[in-house]
C-alpha cells in the first residue's frame, strides 16, 4: 500500500506530531545547525539504503517509500535536532522528525526500534532507527522533506548515499549526556513503569532516594518501559472502567527537577477529548498542567485509581507559530487500557480496582499516590 494521507490529512499528521513535546526533563535544547540561507541548496543523505518502492507525486505521497529488511538502519539524512520520537498519529506508526534548520524538516515513518530521543542533536549519517513496519502492511520507510512548512519532493535533495555509521548491531549512537528525568510509580511490589522515552537509550537507571535499578522490558510502541526494583508495601490501583468526559483528574510527578521545588508536584484537572491526536485510542486528553519531568507519572481519578500515564503535552510556542494562537493546558495520558495490555504482556500482576471508588479529597488522592510515585534518572554513558 502506498502512503495515503491526502495533503490536508498529511500536513496535520506532521504539524500535529511536531508540535507535541515529551514530558522528559532533559534540559534546554541547543539551535538547530544550518541556516535558512543554505537550505535551497542542501544536500540530504539517502535515508536507508534499500529502493525507492513509491515515489513523491504531490498528492497521494507526500514523500519516498523505501524497502528493506526489518531491522535495517536508518539514518539521519543532516545533522539536526530531534524534534519528535515516538509512536505518530495514526497511519506512521513510530515516528521520528529531525529539525535541520528553521523551516527544515525531515520525517521518518513505520520505524521499528527508536535510537533517539526528543531533544537530542544527531550527526549526518547517524543511525536514528531501524526499519520496521509499524502501522504499515510491509516493511518500509516512509520518508518526507518540509522547507517552509510545505512538503517537498526529496528526490533533488539525496545527493548523498546512504552507508551506516556503525557496524551492524553496534549500539545506538546518541546517548545521553547528562542526567535526565521522569517520572514513575509502583505498579507491583517489585516494579516501577514510566514512559518508554524516559529510559530508552540510557546506560543505567536509578529511583531517587532508592539507588540503582534494573532497567526491565520496553514496548516504543506503546511508550512504556518497566523498572524492577527492591520491593515496597504499597503500589496504586488500575481502573478498568472507561474514562468519562469532564471525569476529574490528579496528576502527580517530579515537573522541571531543578527549578521548581523538590519533592512531589501535585497539579488537577479534567478529561477534555476520549483520543488524542487525530483520534489516538491509545492516549486521552487532559487539562492537568504538565512539564518536563512529568513523563511517566501516574494520572488519577477522584478514587485514587490509575486512570492514565502523563506521556506529552502540545509545545504551546511551536503551536503559538503555526497556528497564530497560544493552545492551553492540552495535554496527554496514555490511557489506563494502554498500561494494562503492556502489564498483561509482560506478566505483571497489576492491582484492579474496577468499582468506582468513593471519592476523596484531592489531598487525599494526592497522599496516597505520593507513596508509590517516585523520579526516575536515566544515568549518562561515562566518559
Amino acid at each position: 500500500m502506498r502512503f495515503t494521507f491526502r495533503r490536508q490529512s498529511c500536513l496535520a499528521a506532521v504539524l500535529a506530531a511536531a508540535l507535541l513535546a515529551a514530558c522528559s526533563g532533559t534540559g534546554p535544547a541547543s539551535g538547530a545547525p544550518g541556516s535558512e540561507a543554505a537550505q535551497a541548496g542542501v544536500a540530504l543523505l539517502r535515508p536507508t539504503a534499500g529502493p525507492v518502492i513509491a515515489g513523491y507525486d504531490g498528492n497521494r505521497n507526500r514523500g519516498l517509500d523505501f524497502g528493506g529488511n526489518r531491522g535495517d538502519p536508518v539514518l539521519a539524512a543532516a545533522a539536526g535536532r530531534v524534534l519528535y520520537a515516538g509512536p505518530g498519529p495514526r497511519g506512521t506508526g513510530n515516528l521520528v522528525i529531525l529539525q535541520h534548520a528553521e523551516t527544515l524538516l525531515t520525517t521518518y515513518a513505520h520505524n521499528e526500534r527508536l535510537l533517539v530521543r526528543v531533544g537530542d542533536s544527531v550527526a549526518r549519517g547517524q543511525r536514528i532507527a531501524d526499519l520496521g513496519s509499524s502501522e504499515a502492511d510491509r516493511v518500509k520507510l516512509h520518508f518526507e522533506v518540509r522547507v517552509a512548512s510545505k512538503t517537498v519532493d526529496p528526490t533533488p535533495y539525496l545527493r548523498g548515499t546512504a552507508t551506516a555509521p556503525a557496524a551492524a548491531g553496534a549500539a545506538p549512537a546518541t546517548r545521553p549526556t547528562s542526567t535526565r528525568t521522569g517520572s514513575g510509580f509502583f505498579v507491583s511490589a517489585t516494579q516501577v513503569v514510566t514512559n518508554a522515552h524516559v529510559v530508552n537509550g540510557c546506560a543505567g537507571v536509578e529511583i531517587a532516594g532508592r539507588g540503582p535499578a534494573r532497567l526491565g522490558p520496553m514496548d516504543a510502541t506503546a511508550d512504556l518501559a518497566l523498572i524492577d526494583i527492591a520491593p515496597q508495601a504499597e503500589w496504586l490501583p488500575l481502573s478498568t472502567e472507561p474514562l468519562r468526559l469532564g471525569e476529574s483528574l490528579v496528576v502527580v510527578g517530579f515537573p522541571l527537577p531543578g527549578l521548581l521545588a523538590q519533592g512531589h508536584q501535585v497539579t488537577t484537572g479534567s478529561v477534555t477529548a476520549l483520543a488524542g491526536v487525530r483520534g489516538d485510542s491509545r492516549v486521552f486528553q487532559m487539562s492537568a498542567p504538565v512539564q518536563s519531568g512529568n513523563s511517566g507519572g501516574p494520572v488519577l481519578d477522584a478514587g485514587g485509581r490509575v486512570v492514565g500515564v502523563v506521556v506529552s503535552r502540545l509545545n504551546a510556542m511551536r503551536a503559538a507559530a503555526v497556528l497564530g494562537d497560544i493552545p492551553q493546558n492540552v495535554n496527554f495520558a496514555l490511557s489506563a487500557q494502554t498500561l494494562r495490555s503492556f502489564l498483561d504482556a509482560q506478566k505483571v500482576t497489576w492491582r484492579p480496582a474496577g468499582n468506582r471508588l468513593p471519592p476523596m479529597s484531592v489531598p487525599d488522592v494526592a497522599e496516597v499516590a505520593v507513596r508509590s510515585t517516585v523520579m526516575v534518572r536515566c544515568l549518562p554513558t561515562p566518559g
